[in-house]
C-alpha cells in the first residue's frame, strides 16, 4: 500500500492565489474609499481619509494631495501624512493641461518625465514633498489637483498592479474631492447670497431707524453694531464731525482708544488717514498697517452729506477662519452705503436737537422773562433818610437772583436780596416762590418770626437739591437802627467812611429750604449819616476775567471807600464798569445782582 503524494503545488499556482488575495484587497481598499467619500464628514476629514486609505493600500510611506487652482496657477496643499509643512507648488497652466490629459501617475524617477522641468525650476517644494509619484485627479476637463506620493515601505518598487489600483483609486477620490468642491461653491454662493439680502435688510432696517428716532445715541449704536456685525470685524466706531475735532457718537470694542461722547483733536486721531485722506479728501480707505502688537486692518468711510463732511464710519480687524484678513472692495461698497444712512442720522439728529433746543430756550425765556419782570422792583424808592438802587444782571437774560424794597406803614424800610441755586427757568420759578411767600409773611414784623415761617414754605415747595441764600434786613427810618437775619447769604458789608471800618452782617441761620426745622439770630446794627450799605450776590465776587481770576470783595470794597461820599447811583456806575472791565470778553456763569443804600 503507497502513501499519498504530498508534492508542492506548482509556482504559478501559488502566484494566482497571491493576486487573487492582492485584488480581494484591493476591492475592498476600493469599498473602503467609497464609504469614506459618503460618509458624510468635512471636506478635510474626508480628503485626510482618502490620503489615509490610498498611503495604507500601496504601502506608501508619506504623501499629500494638493488642489490646483487655476486662477493662481498653484497647488495648494490640502492634507499631508508624514511631511511637515507641505509647500504650495507653482504649476503652469501648460503643464496642468498636460497632467489633465495624461490621466496616469507619473514616475518622478522616470527619464524624461513631463515634469522634469517643474522639477528642474523648484526642486526643493518635490524635496519637501519627498515625491515618488504624482497622480493627477481629473474630473471631466478639469484638474482638480494632484495626490503625491513617496516611496513605499522598504523602498521597493511601485508594480503595475499598484499603478493600476492608484488609477482607479484616484478616479473615486477626484470625484468625492470634486464633488465637495462645487458643494463649497455653492455654499459659498449661497452665503454670498444670504449676505447681500442680510446687507440690505440692515440698510432697510437702518432706514426705519432713523424715520422712527430722533436722538443720535441710539442711531449711532444701531450703525455701529451692524457694520460690525455684517463685515466680521472685531472692532468699530462712529464720528461725528464737529468743531475742534471728532465727537464717539458710538463705539464698539474700542472703548479705551476711543471714549464714548469724548471729543477728539483731529492732529491726535489714529491712524493719521482718517484726518489726512477721509476727511480732507471725503475718500475712503482701506488700510494694512503694521502696529504695535501686531498687524491691524481698516476700513474708512467719510460721511457726506450735501457736499460736506459730518463724521467718519471705521470698522478694523476682520476676522476669517485663518485670522485676521484684509477688508475687500465688497465690504468697501457695503460700508459706503451703510455711511451714507449713518450721515444721515447724523445730520437728522443735529437738527433735531437745534429745534428742541431752540423751542426750549425761547420758552424759557418768555415765561422766565415775565417772571422776572413782576418781581423785581420797578424802581428804588424816595426816602429823606436813605438813598437806595438795585442792579440785577443774569447770565441767562433771567436767573436766580432776586432782590426787593418793602415798606411799611410804619417809617421803615425792608431790604431783601437772595441767591436760588441753579440757573434758568427753574431757578426764576422758585424765585417767584420765594417773592409771593415773603410778601405774604412780611406783615410780621418779628424778623425771626418771618424768616423761619419762610424756610418752612420754601423747603416744603422746592425739590431736595434747591435752596435758597437769603438776606434780609429792616431799617428804621427814625432812629436809623438796622435789625437784619442772614440766612446762608455772602455776608453783607457796611462801610463806616468816619472811621473806615468795615462792619459785616453775618448773625442769621442756615439757608431756606435745607431743612425745615432752626430758628434764626437778629442782628441789630446803628448806621450813622454817611454809611454806606452792600448787599451782593455771589455773582459780583465770583465774576472772572479771560485769565480765570476773579473780581473778588477786596476789590469791590476798594472801589466802595473810594466813591463812598457820591450818590448811590454814581456808586453803582463805578462798580458796574469796573466789574464790565474786569471780565472783559469773558462769558459769565453765575447772575450778578446788588443793591447799594446810603444813609443820608
Amino acid at each position: 500500500m503507497s502513501l499519498p503524494s504530498t508534492a508542492t503545488p506548482p509556482a504559478s499556482m501559488t502566484v494566482s492565489e497571491e493576486r487573487i488575495e492582492r485584488l480581494l484587497y484591493s476591492l475592498s481598499a476600493l469599498a473602503d474609499i467609497g464609504e469614506a467619500t459618503t460618509a458624510g464628514g468635512s471636506f478635510e476629514t474626508t480628503a485626510r481619509e482618502l490620503l489615509h486609505l490610498i498611503l495604507g493600500t500601496l504601502a506608501a510611506s508619506k504623501g499629500a494631495i494638493l488642489l490646483y487652482d487655476a486662477a493662481t496657477e498653484q497647488l495648494r496643499p490640502v492634507v499631508a501624512r508624514g511631511i511637515d509643512n507641505p509647500p504650495a507648488i507653482a504649476l503652469p497652466s501648460r503643464t496642468a493641461e498636460q497632467l489633465r490629459l495624461h490621466l496616469k501617475p507619473v514616475d518622478l524617477l522616470a527619464t524624461n518625465h513631463l515634469l522634469a522641468e517643474q522639477v528642474t525650476a523648484t526642486p526643493s517644494a518635490f524635496t519637501r514633498l519627498q515625491s515618488r509619484l504624482w497622480m493627477p485627479l481629473v474630473v471631466g476637463s478639469q484638474l482638480v489637483g494632484i495626490l503625491s506620493l513617496s516611496d513605499k515601505f522598504g523602498r521597493s518598487d511601485y508594480t503595475s498592479d499598484d499603478l493600476q489600483l492608484l488609477a482607479t483609486m484616484a478616479q473615486h477620490a477626484s470625484l468625492a474631492l470634486y464633488n465637495f468642491q462645487i458643494i463649497g461653491e455653492i455654499r459659498e454662493a449661497n452665503f454670498r447670497l444670504k449676505r447681500k439680502v442680510l446687507e440690505m435688510q440692515s440698510l432697510y432696517d437702518v432706514g426705519l431707524a432713523i424715520g422712527a428716532l430722533h436722538e443720535l445715541d441710539p442711531m449711532a449704536s444701531e450703525i455701529i453694531q451692524r457694520a460690525v456685525m455684517l463685515l466680521d470685524a472685531s472692532e468699530g466706531v462712529l464720528f461725528s464731525l464737529e468743531k475742534g475735532g471728532l465727537r464717539v457718537a458710538a463705539s464698539f470694542g474700542l472703548d479705551a482708544d476711543y471714549p464714548p461722547k469724548a471729543l477728539l483733536p483731529l492732529h491726535q486721531i489714529q491712524p493719521r488717514e482718517i484726518h489726512e485722506v477721509v476727511i480732507a479728501n471725503q475718500q475712503g480707505c482701506r488700510l494694512n498697517l503694521r502696529e504695535q502688537g501686531g498687524s491691524k486692518n481698516y476700513a474708512i468711510l467719510p460721511l457726506v452729506v450735501s457736499g460736506q463732511i459730518v463724521g467718519v464710519l471705521m470698522v478694523c480687524d476682520k476676522q476669517s477662519r485663518d485670522g485676521y484678513a484684509s477688508f475687500t472692495e465688497e465690504d468697501e461698497q457695503f460700508l459706503s452705503a451703510l455711511a451714507t444712512q449713518a450721515a444721515i442720522a447724523i445730520e437728522n439728529a443735529r437738527l433735531h436737537q437745534e429745534a428742541i433746543e431752540k423751542e426750549r430756550i425761547e420758552k424759557e425765556l418768555e415765561v422766565a422773562a415775565a417772571i422776572q419782570q413782576r418781581i423785581l422792583p420797578d424802581a428804588s424808592p424816595t426816602l429823606d433818610v436813605v438813598e437806595v438802587i438795585g442792579v440785577n444782571l443774569s447770565c441767562r437774560q433771567v436767573g436766580g437772583d432776586y432782590y426787593d424794597y418793602i415798606r411799611f406803614d410804619e417809617p421803615k424800610l425792608g431790604i431783601v436780596i437772595a441767591d436760588v441755586s441753579g440757573k434758568g427757568t427753574p431757578a426764576a420759578l422758585l424765585v417767584s416762590t420765594l417773592q409771593a411767600s415773603f410778601r405774604a409773611l412780611v406783615e410780621s414784623h418779628d424778623l425771626a418770626e418771618t424768616v423761619t415761617r419762610l424756610n418752612r414754605v420754601i423747603y416744603k415747595a422746592s425739590p431736595s437739591y434747591n435752596y435758597i441764600t437769603f438776606f434780609y434786613g429792616v431799617l428804621d427810618l427814625e432812629t436809623r437802627l438796622f435789625r437784619s437775619i442772614n440766612a446762608g447769604h455772602n455776608d453783607p458789608l457796611l462801610y463806616r467812611p468816619r472811621t473806615g471800618e468795615w462792619v459785616r452782617f453775618a448773625s442769621g441761620g442756615f439757608c431756606l429750604g435745607m431743612f425745615d426745622w432752626g430758628t434764626y439770630e437778629v442782628q441789630e446794627t446803628q448806621l450813622e449819616p454817611g454809611d454806606l450799605l452792600f448787599l451782593y450776590t455771589d455773582g459780583v465776587t465770583e465774576s472772572t476775567n479771560e485769565r480765570d481770576e476773579e473780581f473778588g470783595e477786596d476789590r469791590a470794597r476798594a472801589l466802595l471807600a473810594a466813591a463812598a461820599h457820591l450818590p448811590v447811583d454814581q456808586i453803582s456806575a463805578r462798580l458796574s464798569a469796573a466789574i464790565q472791565d474786569f471780565v472783559g470778553n469773558a462769558p459769565q456763569h453765575d447772575d450778578l445782582t446788588y443793591v447799594l443804600a446810603r444813609v443820608k
